[in-house]
């Protein structure tokens, strides 16, 4: 038995408007400075009536942030809660809001949790307003954590962790800056091919993934640039494959970029670029027969337009092959240990990872001499 789990979703040009809905709510707005600083927070506040807002620091948030916001959103009992941000302000609310609520441990955040016996009751609403297009954390019910004691990424999911309306409003990404355009890209593009891939497929996730991959493959380098349309065509497209891969899950890509991203401190999307092209070769290696499944429903040979992208935006121009090296073991031991490797098309064994890892390694030290 399936079940296909997916917020409200309110999409398109104004669609910010719609927080109207709660003027007469008392609300809580969760964003961080950067974000602040750009004007968003007037831009959504100017809709609502009486409201806070908490900021948490421009980073990827760690446990001890979530439960620092947990405390203030506590004191506050919000009966509204508008996480407007990128995916580390939106992962932030979705575990304060649980954790404000329970006394428990946000790494006993699991899928087969009953928060309701923690005391959960879901007081208050969450609405998530994305200001990249790269994270679907808007439309999932997986919450990435920093742990910055042990150095990795706490990976956390429940479907009472889903925010209940998704607001994708492309005003917010019209000026996002270039290289947050192929970071946040690549992390859609990854999500709807792993999605798709993922041992958990099923006919639901599959119509959103082909559909988000194919978009994104046709606007991601018109959206580089600046055009509008095709920003917003992978705004809906980033938030699209968002809700497949958390109907479906994803596999080795996000493995290695969550345990790299924790282990060298690298932007989530610029890890998941590094990983895309070389997980891919080594499914094909291995004869997984979704992946010419894939690019024959997409129209395109898919492992080849990640090429070209990556050779477009000089990926591994972006990080040091020996410092991967450097890093290579801790890498490996954190990734066997992730949970996305599970619904891999192709279960990896350490030795798999390493020789990924090696190719990483080769493309990047190509570049540095």
């Amino acid at each position: 038995m399936w079940k296909f789990t997916s917020p409200r979703i309110i999409f398109g040009r104004d669609s910010v408007e719609h927080v109207e809905l709660f003027r007469d709510k008392k609300c809580l707005i969760v964003t961080d400075d950067v974000i602040k600083n750009l004007g968003f927070v007037d831009a959504v506040s100017k809709y609502l009536g009486s409201h806070e807002t908490v900021t948490i620091r421009a980073e990827e948030p760690g446990i001890d942030d979530a439960m620092e916001l947990a405390d203030e959103m506590r004191s506050l009992q919000p009966e509204v809660i508008v996480a407007l941000g990128g995916g580390s302000v939106i992962d932030a609310a979705k575990a304060g809001r649980i954790l404000m609520e329970t006394d428990i441990e946000p790494e006993e955040i699991t899928p087969f949790t009953d928060l309701s016996e923690y005391g959960f009751e879901g007081r208050s609403t969450l609405v998530a307003i994305p200001t990249t297009s790269g994270t679907g954390s808007e439309a999932t019910w997986a919450i990435v954590l920093k742990n910055r004691k042990e150095r990795r990424k706490a990976i956390m999911a429940n479907e009472k962790a889903m925010p209940e309306i998704a607001v994708v409003d492309p005003v917010f990404v019209y000026s996002m800056p270039e290289n947050l355009v192929i970071y946040s890209g690549f992390d859609a593009l990854a999500h709807a091919i792993e999605a798709f891939l993922s041992s958990f497929s099923n006919p639901f996730s599959d119509a959103l993934a082909l559909s988000s991959a194919r978009t994104i493959l046709d606007n991601f380098h018109r959206s580089y640039q600046g055009d509008r349309d095709s920003r917003e065509k992978m705004h809906i497209s980033a938030t699209m494959a968002g809700v497949a891969f958390s109907n479906s899950q994803v596999g080795t890509v996000h493995a290695l970029a969550h345990a790299t991203g924790a282990s060298l401190n690298i932007p989530h999307g610029l890890a998941v670029a590094i990983f895309l092209l070389p997980v891919l070769e080594f499914y094909r290696e291995q004869r997984v027969e979704r992946l010419n499944e894939l690019s024959l429903k997409v129209g395109c040979d898919v492992l080849r337009e990640v090429e070209k992208l990556e050779s477009m935006f000089e990926i591994w121009k972006s990080i040091s092959g020996s410092e991967i090296k450097r890093h290579e073991g801790e890498v490996v031991k954190k990734a066997m240990e992730d949970s996305c490797v599970v619904t891999a098309p192709f279960v990896p064994e350490e030795k798999d990872l390493e020789e990924i890892i090696e190719r990483v390694m080769e493309r990047c030290m190509r570049e540095e001499y």
